[in-house]
């Protein structure tokens, strides 16, 4: 091999070999084990099977809706994943709303909010940073959906209890 090829060879291997093995081994030391992510999982769900529905009331200075009250007392709907939700069966696929997983009922979840949404209560999320809130002081609160990339708040129903009522579809992958 000529003298310059192998200039090439080491300057390539350098200006791409190098920083792949940099970027592999920082994400070898710094992604979860398989044993972490278990453990944050039983966490997530020890939580969404034992709601404190105590601490959200604390939290937002008002007893919680019956609709909320509701969701959090029927496990087989809290433990649902993965589907989606529309008004009625004849709403095309696409329209539908997604909802990845509900979440827990308790201090953290009312804690941990996107700016600017303290006053609500996200008891779903779409598993990508959008969450299906309501304001919790309300009787039967509207649903809204947030679009944590634009900040707007969508109303999809008029009460968390109309919500519930919908058709819940699967998700075929």
């Amino acid at each position: 091999m000529s003298e310059s090829i192998k200039g090439v060879v080491v300057v390539l291997g350098i200006l791409i070999g190098l920083p792949l093995a940099i970027l592999l081994i920082r994400d070898r030391l710094t992604r979860p084990s398989r044993k972490q992510m278990a453990e944050a999982s039983r966490e997530f769900l020890g939580r969404l099977a034992k709601p404190d529905l105590k601490s959200l009331e604390q939290h937002f200075g008002c007893s919680l809706p019956q609709s909320l009250i509701a969701l959090y007392g029927n496990q087989t709907e809290l433990m649902r994943h993965d589907f989606a939700v529309a008004p009625n069966a004849q709403i095309p696929e696409d329209e539908r709303y997604y909802i990845s997983d509900y979440q827990p009922a308790d201090a953290k979840s009312a804690t941990d909010v996107w700016p600017g949404l303290e006053l609500y209560f996200a008891f779903a999320d779409d598993g990508c940073g959008n969450g299906y809130l309501i304001d919790p002081r309300e009787k039967d609160p509207r649903v809204y959906l947030h679009d944590h990339e634009t900040g707007k708040l969508n109303k999809l129903c008029d009460s968390l209890s109309e919500f519930m009522q919908w058709p819940r579809f699967g998700i075929e992958s």
